[in-house]
């Protein structure tokens, strides 16, 4: 019972996490609960597993003040969580995303590269 999810987990972190992603597409609805926006490449940033191909977030106010657009690489820290609604490309899932911050030039977000 639920062994294969167990094993797709086995070896990540259990606790909030940094991840960085690059921005595949932003769906800008006229009611902002429908609002989406689609990052792909999602790795751990400290190891750059690859954790998530893709997946759909809701395009909240912490993303808006960012200002993203089509193809720019973001970090952010979420918790892995089984995937029961099918809103990513795997098994797991990432929830409650916070400290998101677009990568610009020399600024690298909350952990600049050393």
């Amino acid at each position: 019972m639920g062994d294969g999810r167990e094993e797709d987990q086995k070896g990540l972190p259990k606790i909030r996490t940094r991840f960085k992603g690059v921005v595949d597409s932003i769906l800008v609805h006229r009611n902002e609960e429908r609002s989406r926006i689609l990052i792909k490449d999602i790795r751990l940033l400290v190891s750059g597993r690859k954790v998530i191909y893709a997946q759909e977030f809701y395009y909240s106010t912490r993303f808006r003040k960012q200002r993203l657009k089509q193809g720019d690489p973001v970090e952010f820290d979420a918790r892995i969580r089984p995937d029961k609604r099918g809103v990513s490309s795997e098994k797991i899932r990432l929830n409650y995303p916070t400290k998101i911050y677009k990568h610009v030039g020399d600024q690298t977000g909350l952990f600049p590269e050393s």
